[in-house]
């Protein structure tokens, strides 16, 4: 092999390997895409037996934070984490039974009502049910 061959194949080499670093930097993490969604519109979230250890889950991909309902443990809340006042992600604070923002202490009830400001809208509510041990949730 000649210098000029085995430079080429170098060349060729080193764009191939950069490639995939290049695809990942332009894509899309939040990207939904790849989540199974069934023909009735539900996503799997999570399970119960999660649930129960975590006490609560965040599921980025939908994005879905999902929690037991404190009055009914049978049932189960899911809601958009973000916070509607600055976008922060509010976190589940079981003791409190409400979901707390971090960054502006802005406070919601376990169904994402505002209970305390500077938040003035509630956070998104997504319809979320139980089948067996899995949390099932519709985004729309």
């Amino acid at each position: 092999m000649n210098r000029r061959t085995f430079l080429a194949w170098v060349g060729v080499g080193s764009l191939a390997s950069s490639f995939p670093v290049a695809l990942a930097a332009c894509s899309n993490p939040e990207n939904t895409a790849n989540i199974a969604t069934r023909p009735d519109g539900f996503t799997v979230a999570g399970t119960i037996q999660e649930l129960d250890e975590k006490g609560s889950i965040f599921n980025s991909q939908l994005p879905a934070l999902i929690i037991r309902n404190p009055k009914n443990i049978q049932e189960v809340f899911a809601v958009n984490p973000t916070c509607p006042h600055l976008d922060c992600i509010v976190k589940w604070e079981a003791s409190k039974k409400e979901f707390g923002c971090p960054c502006h202490a802005s406070q919601f009830t376990p169904d994402g009502q505002v209970i305390k400001g500077p938040a003035d809208r509630e956070l998104k509510p997504y319809l979320a049910k139980v089948e067996g041990n899995i949390i099932l949730v519709k985004l729309s």
